[in-house]
């Protein structure tokens, strides 16, 4: 099974788009809010070299493999492109 991690702002309206998106096509997500975790958003943006929210990675409860995707528009490209 895959699923997707949304580490995200509250309020952030990309977040949001993202989280919409992937109740729209039926997949299965986590919404992580970091509004009040400032470390773990700093160790985040460290560990996938990216400097914005929401930052969307997919995993696979199978082979336990995870691929960054990146912010909304790259999730939104790569839902299109399967």
């Amino acid at each position: 099974m895959r699923y997707f991690e949304i580490y995200a702002w509250t309020e952030c309206p990309w977040c949001k788009d993202a989280r919409d998106l992937l109740v729209e096509k039926g997949e299965q997500f986590m919404f992580c809010c970091l509004d009040q975790s400032d470390s773990l958003l700093a160790f985040l943006k460290k560990k996938y070299d990216w400097t914005t929210v929401p930052m969307i990675i997919e995993r696979n409860t199978e082979s336990n493999e995870e691929r960054f995707i990146g912010g909304f528009t790259d999730l939104k490209k790569y839902l299109e492109g399967e």
